[in-house]
Parts: C-alpha cells; structure tokens; sequence
C-alpha cells in the first residue's frame, strides 16, 4: 500500500511540476516571445506588380493561428482585385534593403514576439524613415515586441490587457471622420457593431501624436483583464475614449497605420473590417489620402 500511495505522490508532483513549466512557457512566450530568428531570405515572385505588399505572420510571441490562417486568402483575393502583388511570409529574413524595398507597404499580421535580430530592425526602421508603410494588425500591437521605437513610432500606444472572462464580446465601434484630416474616411461606416478581443492600451495614441480612425463604445462591455491567482490589477478599461484604429505620418515621410481587431479567423471575413485594411493599405502605401 505504501509503494502504491508513493507512486501515486510521485505521479501527481510530476504532472504538476509538467503543468507548471508548460504555464511558464507559455507566459514567457507571450510577454516576450522565443528568440527564432530566420537568417536565409525567402525567394520573392519573379515579377512584382507597381504595387506590392508584404504580409508579415511570424508569431515568437503569442500565435493567432486561426486569424492568420483566414487572413492570407483574404489578403490573396484583395490583392488580385486591386491588381497588387501579395506576398506573404513568416520568415524575418525578408527584412534586408534590398528585398524590403520592392514593397511599399508592409503588414505585421499578427505578428508577435521579438521576431527581428538588430540587423533586421535596423533595416526596418530604415525602411520607414525613408517613406514606407506600415499596417500593424491585432497581436502587432500587444507587449511582446519589447523594441521602443516600434512602440513610439508606429503603434503608438502601451499594450495593457485584453479581457479574459468575456474575452470575445460584440461592440460598437464609431468612426471619427474629418475630411481635413489624410486618411480617405469618407466611405466607412459611420458606427458598425462587431465583435472581438478588444484590446486595453495604458495610453491613448491621440496623446503621442496619433489620429483615431475607430473608438470602441465600452458601455455593456466587460474590460476586466484579471486572472484568478496570478494578476489582480487589470480591472480597467479606457473609458469614454478607447481608440481601436489609428494612423501617423511619420515625420519622415513613411505612414503607420494600426488596428487592434483581427484577433478571430472570421475577422477576415468580415466585409467592415477587410474594407478598413484595404484602406490602410492604400493610405500606407500612399496610393490614397495624404501626408501633410
């Protein structure tokens, strides 16, 4: 009896010790991500249209598998409409000048983790202060990056949570449209109701030099980022101003553009949000609107 009880003691330490590193794991990789990084850069199309968009989906950080499955065929079809030229990757190494200049926009699609050595942010960055665009999608925007000036310059705003109990809820989203303003509103809808893991940030972007494209209207909705026993303090969200969708002229000249919805696979089905996209897009890769 003894030697049973011992094996069942051992038995359960064990499964318990697995559990817990399999939870740091996981913590780790989505507050900072695993450090894989590509070194050999992916073979381009031989021919690329006048214009060309680079869909970046490599996830060291947390993985929203569903939504970058659903996304590369919406990209794909879009794409094919507009008559651009759609590549899309997970490999960092396509973050060298030579590669990176043949695009004029890039879209970080759920992108998360530190995904680039140095060398790769450096030409990234390079990329952007020298007229590039950025489009930055969901995940592209929560903490894991851990790179200032990614934050700073083209998302604009510190990730703080998402909501955890009613992680997904429907919301209704109101769009702040100036036509004196660069990025061509006119034809979104003026308020959509929809639904998503909506993203809690520390700080407004409008605060850092940002204009809002979209606000989420919190009432009804739960913002409460709480984890039994392990966090306490995320009980908040950004009350009567909670941008989701932004954008910047970087001084530069380049354009960033970010969104935090895109968490779901039917996300990229969902015509109001394609449409938003396409228009980030288009205004990053400075085919509509302006940059005063």
């Amino acid at each position: 009896m003894k030697k049973f009880f011992r094996i069942l003691f051992i038995s359960l330490f064990t499964i318990i010790l697995l559990a817990g590193l399999a939870l740091t794991v996981f913590v780790y990789k989505v507050k900072y991500g695993l450090p894989f990084y590509d070194k050999n850069p992916p073979e381009l199309p031989a021919e690329m249209q006048d214009f060309s968009v680079l869909v970046f989906s490599k996830t060291n950080g947390f993985p929203h598998s569903e939504a970058i499955e659903a996304s590369i065929p919406a990209f794909e079809k879009m794409g094919a409409a507009k008559g651009w030229t759609v590549f899309s990757t997970k490999n960092a190494a396509v973050f060298n000048a030579a590669q990176l200049a043949k695009f004029d926009v890039v879209v970080w699609n759920n992108a998360t983790g530190k995904n680039l050595t140095d060398e790769q942010r450096a030409v990234f960055r390079a990329y952007l202060e020298n007229g590039g665009g950025f489009v930055g999608i969901h995940g592209a925007g929560d903490d894991s990056h851990h790179w200032d000036w990614y934050y700073e310059a083209l998302i604009g705003a510190r990730f703080s949570h998402h909501p955890i109990e009613k992680q997904i809820q429907s919301g209704q989203l109101r769009l702040e449209c100036d036509t004196t303003k660069v990025f061509p509103c006119v034809e979104l809808p003026n308020t959509v109701n929809t639904a998503d893991e909506w993203y809690v940030f520390f700080d407004n972007p409008r605060d850092n030099g940002f204009e809002v494209l979209y606000t989420l209207n919190e009432d009804g909705l739960d913002m409460n980022g709480n984890i039994k026993y392990l966090v306490s303090d995320k009980d908040f969200g950004m009350g009567d101003d909670h941008p989701i969708a932004w954008y910047r002229c970087l001084p530069s000249g380049g354009r960033t553009f970010y969104s935090a919805m895109g968490h779901m696979g039917r996300s990229f089905e969902e015509p109001f949000h394609l449409q938003v996209l396409e228009k980030a897009i288009l205004w990053a890769g400075q085919k509509e609107g302006r940059c005063d």
